[in-house]
C-alpha cells in the first residue's frame, strides 16, 4: 500500500467511514512493521486531540495550534512513567504536515456530514384525476406521478442523501449519484437506491403496497427487515395481514398506467377500484362483499368512463347506477345477468 493511500485509509477509519473489508486491510498493514504501527498511533493521537465539541472554525484553529506545537522542540521536563506500550516518535516535518492536512480534510468532511443540516425547502406536487404527470427533480431524476398522487420533494437536495415522500403511485428514473442515496418514503417502507428505474405503489387505503424494479437494484426497508430486489422482481405487502413476499411481476401490467391504460388480470374489483377512482375521479361503492370479490379480466386503453362501466357490466356480471361522481355497483345473479 502506498504511503498516501495508508494515510487516507487511516483517516477514513478514524472518521468511521470505512467498510469491514477496508478495516481488515488496515489491520494487515499496521501489523506489517513497527513503523506502520507508529504511523497509525501518531495519526490516532492527532485525531483524538481534535475530537472536541467545538465548532468547525474552532476545530481548525485547534489543529493549527497542534501543528505548530508538534513542529517545535519539546521543552526539557522530568521523565514521566510510560502510559503506553509503544513509544511516540514524531514523523519528519513534511510527513507530519501531510498527515495533519489529511486529517483536517477528513475532519472538515465529518463536520459537513454530521452537523445539523439547514432546513430544506420542500415542494409538494399533486396530480388530479386523469393524466399522469412528469417531474424533473433538482438532481436530474425524473418522476412520473400517477393520477391523484402526491410527491413531496426538496427544491434542492442536501449533501447527505436525497429524500422524497410519496402518497399514491409513481415511476422513478433516478439519476446516479454514488455519494447520495435516493430514498422514497412510502407508507411503512423506505426504498433506497443510487440510480435505477422502479415503480412504487403506495395508495392510501389500498389493500397492497408494492415496489417493482425495472432496472438496477433497490433496497426496501421496513421497521424490521431489509429486502434486496433484482430487475423483474416485485416486493408486495398485504396491508390486512402484514404478509410480505417477493415475486416476479408483469411489467406491462404494472406500468400500464404510464400509457393511460388499465390492465386487470383476474383481479378482485375491490383491488382495482382505487385505479379506476384515480383514473376517472370517481368513487366506487359496492353493494356487498360478493360485489367486491368479482374478478376481472380486462384491458382498457384510454377508454372513457361510460365504456369502462359498460364493459364491467358485461364482463363482471354487474349492474350500476351513478349519482354525480359516486358509482354504486352490485353483482347481478347469473340467472338475471343480461345476455
Amino acid at each position: 500500500m502506498q504511503q498516501e493511500d495508508a494515510y487516507l485509509l487511516i483517516a477514513r477509519y478514524l472518521a468511521r467511514q470505512t467498510s469491514s473489508d477496508e478495516n481488515a486491510q488496515l489491520a494487515t498493514w499496521v501489523a506489517q512493521s513497527p513503523e506502520n504501527e507508529r504511523t497509525f498511533e501518531q495519526l490516532k493521537t492527532v485525531w483524538q486531540a481534535s475530537q472536541t465539541p467545538a465548532a468547525p472554525a474552532e476545530t481548525a484553529a485547534a489543529l493549527s495550534r497542534l501543528k505548530v506545537r508538534l513542529a517545535q522542540p519539546a521543552p526539557a521536563a522530568a521523565p514521566a512513567p510510560p502510559v503506553r506500550r509503544w513509544r511516540l516518535r514524531l514523523a519528519p516535518p513534511a510527513q507530519l504536515a501531510a498527515m495533519l492536512l489529511l486529517l483536517a480534510s477528513v475532519l472538515g468532511g465529518a463536520f459537513y456530514y454530521t452537523r445539523p443540516a439547514a432546513a430544506l425547502a420542500y415542494r409538494v406536487h399533486r396530480t388530479p384525476a386523469g393524466q399522469p404527470q412528469r417531474l424533473r427533480l433538482a438532481d436530474g431524476s425524473v418522476v412520473t406521478l400517477a393520477p391523484q398522487s402526491q410527491l413531496r420533494y426538496p427544491a434542492q437536495f442536501g449533501g447527505g442523501s436525497r429524500e422524497v415522500y410519496l402518497e399514491g403511485e409513481a415511476f422513478f428514473e433516478v439519476s446516479k449519484d454514488p455519494h447520495r442515496p435516493f430514498r422514497v418514503h412510502s407508507g411503512a417502507w423506505v426504498t433506497q437506491v443510487l440510480g435505477t428505474k422502479f415503480n412504487v405503489s403506495a395508495v392510501p387505503g389500498a389493500s397492497q403496497l408494492a415496489v417493482s424494479l425495472v432496472e438496477g437494484k433497490v433496497e426496501v426497508l421496513d421497521k424490521q427487515d431489509k429486502y434486496l430486489l433484482a430487475p423483474g422482481q416485485q416486493l408486495r405487502a398485504e396491508r390486512a395481514t402484514g404478509r410480505i413476499y417477493r415475486q416476479a411481476f408483469d411489467r406491462k401490467q404494472v406500468l400500464a398506467w404510464r400509457r393511460n391504460q388499465l390492465v386487470f388480470k383476474n383481479e378482485k374489483l375491490a383491488d382495482v377500484a382505487s385505479q379506476l377512482e384515480r383514473r376517472y375521479g370517481v368513487k366506487l361503492v359496492f353493494a356487498d362483499t360478493a360485489t367486491a370479490e368479482v374478478r376481472l379480466w380486462a384491458t382498457f386503453d384510454n377508454e372513457p368512463l361510460p365504456r369502462v362501466l359498460a364493459a364491467l357490466r358485461q364482463a363482471g356480471g354487474l349492474s350500476y347506477h351513478r349519482e354525480g361522481q359516486v358509482i354504486y355497483l352490485r353483482r347481478v345473479p347469473a340467472e338475471a345477468a343480461p345476455n
